[in-house]
């Protein structure tokens, strides 16, 4: 009787000990995501999804703003467009950083609007200043690119939603 007692009292503390011992404890260092980490995708399924349910709004509903970034690769092709983006994007992308990002200096870079054709449709897809750069020394322009993008949520233009697709890389469609 003792002995099953003790022997209870050993496995419950090292089940216990175990438990613990598998617990993360504190946050873990951020990893940058590789090209296995994005989801093949459309930016037309992107669109349709700019407002997901988990998305936060603000009071004028004009923006709304996505937690699951939902990184996704997407085949498109230059358009041969670049604008600045709008203030809205760039609001969407600062509110969105300040809510989730761990180093939200990070996302100050993306700056620039780039048109980009999938099935005879453009969309408007936000780069940072140095991975466009990067796509203009690419040997892509008239070609086919794999964009490895994220979804930050959506703003209001007019009475449609429009999606916010950030870049964070590309590659030559293979």
């Amino acid at each position: 009787m003792t002995r099953t007692i003790s022997l209870t009292a050993v496995l419950l503390i090292s089940l216990l000990s175990l438990e613990a011992f598998a617990q993360e404890t504190g946050p873990r260092p951020k990893r940058a995501r590789v090209p296995e980490d994005y989801q093949a995708g459309t930016l037309k399924e992107l669109a349709a999804k700019a407002t997901g349910a988990e998305s936060i709004g603000n009071k004028e509903e004009t923006m709304v703003i996505d937690p699951d970034l939902s990184p996704t690769r997407v085949r498109a092709t230059y358009a041969g467009l670049t604008a600045r983006i709008p203030d809205a994007k760039a609001e969407l992308v600062r509110q969105w950083a300040l809510r989730y990002a761990g180093a939200p200096e990070t996302y100050k870079r993306y700056e620039v609007d780039v048109a980009f054709k999938e099935d005879g449709i453009d969309y408007w897809l936000t780069f940072s200043k140095k991975t466009l750069d990067s796509f203009w020394k690419a040997d892509v322009l008239n070609k086919p690119v794999d964009l490895f993008l994220i979804k930050m949520g959506a703003i209001k233009q007019g009475d449609k939603w429009t999606p916010v697709l950030l870049v964070e890389s590309f590659q030559e469609a293979k």
